[in-house]
């Protein structure tokens, strides 16, 4: 894996919507939230959990959520689609502010948007996993 500062011209439009997708917050958590992505100019939230795991990122993006995933787990994510990053840095900057415990994040690219959320989430936590030991990690598909 690679990491290369995302500028907001060299932002790809891998789907036209402009969304958060939000992955299993509570209802205090998402009320904070919701005021946070608004104040930054988020206004189209996906609200998901553990139950969506199954379906792929393109189906969530198309409201084509299916809760057939027997697969329970709790990581918080924050998956943001076709948000400049300039706003996904006020966003995440935010949480900070209101004392939100910095969830997983990633933006949607070609590839994490034929991945099912599962994939994604575990992705996600390997990689948090190796950058809190100075290791890279590849990704599994």
């Amino acid at each position: 894996m690679t990491f290369k500062k995302i500028n907001d011209n060299e932002q790809q439009n891998i789907h036209d919507r402009n969304c958060v997708i939000l992955v299993n917050f509570n209802n205090k958590e998402l009320t904070a939230i919701k005021t946070v992505s608004s104040f930054v100019g988020i206004k189209d939230r996906i609200i998901v959990n553990s139950k969506s795991g199954n379906t792929k990122i393109k189906d969530i993006l198309d409201g084509n959520i299916s809760e057939d995933n027997d697969e329970a787990w709790s990581e918080k994510a924050v998956i943001f689609n076709n948000i400049p990053n300039n706003r996904v840095m006020a966003f995440l900057d935010s949480l900070k502010k209101m004392k939100i415990r910095r969830p997983l994040s990633a933006m949607v690219t070609d590839v994490s948007i034929d991945w099912s959320l599962n994939t994604l989430i575990y992705n996600l936590k390997e990689e948090r996993k190796a950058l809190s030991k100075g290791k890279t990690v590849n990704h599994d598909k």
